[in-house]
Order: structure tokens, then C-alpha cells, then sequence
């Protein structure tokens, strides 16, 4: 770890700001740190801090974590946000960037044959290595247009070798203490851990704050209504017994027969209006009168043996008024 410290200090120092440098200092120091007593140590309102935490945050120098804690003499509890330094996240930040400016410096690589490494100093033309080969002469390779001795360009031997000398020489710091993390085992770092070795702020007697406790956010959930309190019961207990399900069938049965009797229908639409000794109930036809069995005639049928019955219909009087309306016969 102590290798891991140094590298974190080293980097922040060559790459950012003094007030940035500070806050990491102060977190490799502390381990842990809440916003307002990292705000106490640097002098900087809550607004301030958390702009320049930001920025180290995006760069993966420090870790934020927020829970909820409950002041003294308060029953809902805050948001407190935390930071500390993840070094394993940290030091593979550092790798990144390191091998992100290797290869920017470098640029795009080209084939050694597409170099033109030979140029002719009376017409400025230029050749690669492949065109010169058939060009030779004693005093070596000869411009294909004019026939001057070509010239060799260092520069062009190695494109962009001082800048990636200078960049190396000013990374060497960075990348020797890179190559002495990667010989050791970098311990996981999370906020549990970071707090459990935290080394706490004193604060001046004019700068006391109300001490502050966690709490579990699944226990202290919002009510719906401020100022409520969950009153509630927590559990529920339901004891079934034979009693009560011989009471309660008793019950729906009751239930249902009440239902019926308002649902009933009328005694008119249920009984016939008919009397019971009319035709229509005992089954006598019209041709009965007081009970007495009308007269039924026999007839003959082509079928000698079946015989059919007609009762005989019995002309009632009718009034003489009634005879005078018979028709005539029409001639």
C-alpha cells in the first residue's frame, strides 16, 4: 500500500491544480472523509468541494459514497455523502492514460517501406528504400530525375523519436512505480473498509456539528404523509377453527335464503287465475255440461276392425233473431 500512496501523490502532484492535490492528501491521510469535514479542512463551502470532488471523481482519484445517517434531536434522517480513494481503480486509471499518451505520441504507425528516408538536395524529390535499390552508383543511391547523389534524412529514420524520448524520460517516475505496484498485491479498498481505519477530524469548539448516527435504509422508509408516524401492526395472525366454519356456512346459507324470499316473484304471476273446477284444470272438454258424459256416435271405418268415436255436438238454441239471419238460397 505504501507504494500504491506514493503513486497516487505522485501523479496528482505533476497533473493538477494545488487545492485538488489537498483534498487527496487529505483523503490518503484520513482514509475516509465526510463532505463537511473535508470541507473544514480545505476551507471550501459544500458547493465548491463538491465541483472540485467531481473532477477527481471523473478522473477515478476518489470514490463517493452516500447513505443516510440521523442527527440528535431529529426523527428523519439525511443524506451524507463520503469520499475515499479506491487505489486498485486509481492505479488502473493511471495505466490507461500512460498507455493512452504512448500511442497518441507515437501517431499512426506506417510500414517501413511506405518511409521516404532518402532525398534528392537539387530537385527535393524523395524515394523510399525500394525505389533506391535500382539507382546505385559509386558515391551511393542517385535521384531517378536529376542523377544527384540522394541523401539520408535521420529525422525520418525514427518519426517523432525525441518527442517520445522526452516524454519518457519526464514519465520514467510514473512508470517505475507502476512496474513496482504490478510486483505486489493491491488490497481491495471499499467504503466499509476505508471508514473502519478512518482517522477522525478534530474540530475547533466554534465548529462543532451535531453527531450523527447510520441508519438502515430498508427500516426507515418515508411515510406518505410528513410527520406520520407508522403505527401500524408489523404482523398478522389468523387461527381458523371447526366452530367457526359450521357458523359461517350457517351464516351464507341464512344469506341465501333471505336472498330468495326478496327475490321471489309475485303470487299472481306463480298461481293461474283459472279456477280448479273449470274444463281447463280437470281435463273435460266443452262438450260436457254438469258432469254429465256427452253422446259419442261409432263410425265405420274401411278398416273393419277399427271403430272411432265422434262425440255428437249438441246445437244450442239460438235466439230467433239469430234464425233470421240463415241465407237463402240463391237461384
Amino acid at each position: 500500500m505504501d507504494v500504491a500512496r506514493t503513486l497516487v501523490r505522485s501523479v496528482i502532484r505533476a497533473f493538477y491544480t494545488t487545492l485538488e492535490i489537498l483534498i487527496v492528501e487529505a483523503l490518503v491521510t484520513h482514509s475516509a472523509l465526510r463532505d463537511d469535514e473535508l470541507a473544514y479542512l480545505m476551507k471550501l463551502n459544500l458547493k465548491d468541494l463538491h465541483r472540485h470532488c467531481a473532477t477527481l471523481r471523473d478522473a477515478r482519484f476518489l470514490v463517493v459514497h452516500t447513505r443516510p445517517e440521523l442527527q440528535a434531536g431529529k426523527t428523519r434522517p439525511i443524506n451524507r455523502t463520503y469520499y475515499f480513494i479506491d487505489y486498485r481503480q486509481t492505479i488502473d486509471a493511471i495505466k490507461w492514460r500512460v498507455f493512452k499518451t504512448d500511442k497518441d505520441m507515437q501517431g499512426v504507425a506506417r510500414p517501413t517501406d511506405e518511409n521516404k528516408e532518402y532525398s534528392c538536395p537539387h530537385c527535393g524529390e524523395q524515394y523510399t528504400q525500394m525505389e533506391v535499390l535500382d539507382s546505385v552508383s559509386a558515391a551511393g543511391f542517385v535521384c531517378a530525375r536529376c542523377g544527384t547523389t540522394l541523401e539520408r534524412s535521420k529525422e525520418r529514420e525514427a518519426p517523432g523519436h525525441q518527442k517520445l524520448s522526452r516524454m519518457n524520460n519526464q514519465y520514467k517516475f510514473i512508470t517505475d512505480l507502476l512496474q513496482q505496484v504490478d510486483k505486489q498485491a493491491v488490497p481491495e479498498c471499499t467504503f466499509d473498509k476505508a471508514l473502519a481505519v478512518a482517522r477522525p477530524v478534530v474540530r475547533e469548539a466554534t465548529h462543532e456539528v451535531l453527531a450523527s448516527v447510520p441508519v438502515d435504509p430498508i427500516g426507515h422508509k418515508p411515510s406518505a404523509v410528513r410527520g406520520l408516524a407508522n403505527t401500524g401492526p408489523k404482523t398478522m395472525s389468523v387461527t381458523i377453527k371447526a366452530g367457526d366454519i359450521d357458523e359461517e356456512q350457517q351464516e351464507s346459507r341464512k344469506r341465501k335464503e333471505r336472498l330468495l324470499r326478496e327475490n321471489a316473484l309475485p303470487v299472481w304471476m306463480t298461481e293461474s287465475s283459472v279456477p280448479a273446477g273449470s274444463g281447463f284444470i280437470t281435463g273435460r272438454g266443452d262438450d260436457e255440461e254438469d258432469g254429465a258424459p256427452a253422446k259419442r256416435v261409432k263410425l265405420e271405418t274401411a278398416d273393419p276392425g277399427v271403430n272411432v268415436d265422434v262425440p255428437v255436438i249438441k246445437k244450442e238454441e239460438h235466439d230467433d233473431d239469430d234464425d233470421d239471419l240463415e241465407f237463402e238460397d240463391v237461384m
